[in-house]
């Protein structure tokens, strides 16, 4: 009586699930599992061995014959574990019905949430940012332009309320609210700079410093259609 060779381990994540898939139907053999799928007996020991990668017309093939997800058959997770996956990946920032004012100075309006902007939590911290600690508002004005236009929607990241010369941020100036690009002086005074040219620039004094509250750094800008 003679022996059948044992079947050699999978090389492949890809080969190991088409040889599970068989398996899983009853340990077929493998003449029978190909013909249900319409290719060689040599063929599919290839796939199964991984020494060679079958091309999308199989892999449908598998789907349909075995009532395979197809998402699992090629990336090893079903299409609701990769949902549940790139949720996770997400985060939900909150969004405030108030606007920071690029230009003159406005007061701003009761902060109540209006909604929320699911953003990439990897893309936030390659911007260097507390993910969990930014918000969005919207722009009034036209102060800042080209950089950020008027309508424009803005993160806030509230952790760097650390004042870093050049950046641009937020700011509580009394009872306004503005947005701004920052820069130190030498003599203890901090200068409200706008990126628009035609729009001058704002001094405050030493003695005034302490009448600015900083919201956070603006992190990231993008413009609603």
């Amino acid at each position: 009586m003679k022996l059948a060779r044992p079947e050699a381990a999978p090389k492949t994540p890809l080969a190991e699930r088409l040889r599970l898939i068989r398996v899983n139907a009853g340990d077929l053999d493998r003449e029978v599992a190909a013909a249900r799928l319409g290719i060689g007996k040599s063929t599919i020991a290839h796939y199964e061995r991984g020494d060679r990668t079958p091309d999308a017309e199989v892999l449908r093939s598998y789907s349909k014959v075995f009532g395979i997800d197809l998402n699992w058959l090629i990336c090893g997770e079903s299409l609701a574990q990769r949902s549940v996956k790139d949720a996770d990946e997400f985060i939900r920032i909150p969004r405030y019905d108030v606007a920071a004012s690029a230009g003159p100075g406005v007061a701003p309006d009761s902060e109540t949430l209006s909604g929320v902007i699911a953003f990439d939590q990897a893309f936030l911290r390659s911007l260097g940012t507390e993910p969990d600690k930014c918000s969005a508002i919207s722009v009034r004005g036209d102060s800042m332009e080209p950089t950020i236009s008027d309508g424009a929607v803005i993160i806030i990241d509230h952790s760097q309320a650390t004042i870093k010369d050049g950046g641009i941020y937020v700011l509580n100036v009394g009872d306004d609210l503005l947005m701004k690009r920052i820069r130190r002086r030498l003599d203890g005074s901090i200068e409200l700079v706008s990126d628009n040219i035609l729009c001058p620039t704002e001094t405050i004094s030493a003695d005034s410093v302490t009448q600015l509250r900083v919201i956070g750094r603006v992190v990231y800008f993008c413009r609603e259609p």
